[in-house]
């Protein structure tokens, strides 16, 4: 439904055919006069569109660019990622555990830098002027 320019394409000087986005990737600037065109043309995007979300979807992956696509990186328009709590908690620990996989040396260093931190904690309370009144 939407077809995009790639960045190294001309434009045409002919005048998009009904359901084509003409946006260059990347061009934010274009991508905003896109968007903004939504409470001008209102009917005609949903004759073509059906909704504003489904014109708007299309705009965003223009904007994305073709290239990114057809070789990912960017999003999926097929497979939506809803990033819960738990994802991003099971992201972090299979990431960490390619770090250390990666780098076996790293894990040792995390754990002597969070030791200095500790004894640091303990040491400077001892000699920490506060400048803020304690509350009564």
């Amino acid at each position: 439904m939407s077809a995009v320019l790639e960045s190294n394409e001309a434009a045409s000087q002919e005048s998009p055919a009904p359901g084509t986005i003409q946006i260059r990737e990347g061009d934010w600037k274009a991508y905003l006069q896109s968007i903004g065109q939504c409470k001008d043309k209102k009917t005609l995007i949903l004759e073509q569109y059906g909704s504003i979300a489904a014109y708007q979807r299309a705009c965003a992956l223009a904007y994305l660019g073709r290239r990114a696509q057809l070789h990912g990186g960017v999003c999926s328009n097929r497979h939506p990622h809803i990033m819960t709590p738990q994802f991003i908690a099971d992201l972090e620990s299979s990431n960490r555990a390619a770090r250390y996989a990666r780098y076996p040396w790293l894990r040792t260093l995390m754990n002597l830098l969070a030791e200095i931190e500790l004894i640091q904690d303990q040491i400077s309370t001892t000699n920490v002027i506060t400048l803020v009144p304690a509350a009564r």
